[in-house]
């Protein structure tokens, strides 16, 4: 599902994370239409990276 675009309730609702905090699992959806869940990938190394409107038409 994609993020609704501003700022959402939940985004406030969310604690802050210190290092050394497991991370929250979540769920996004991949480039290729796949759900991907952090929690699927748990004992493995994991790398998020994020492109501010890459791929997009704005």
């Amino acid at each position: 599902m994609p993020a609704a675009k501003g700022r959402t309730k939940l985004a406030t609702e969310t604690k802050t994370l210190k290092v050394g905090d497991a991370a929250p699992d979540f769920s996004l959806r991949s480039h290729d239409g796949r759900e991907i869940t952090l929690s699927d990938y748990r004992g493995k190394s994991v790398v998020l990276a994020f492109f501010a409107f890459a791929f997009t038409n704005t």
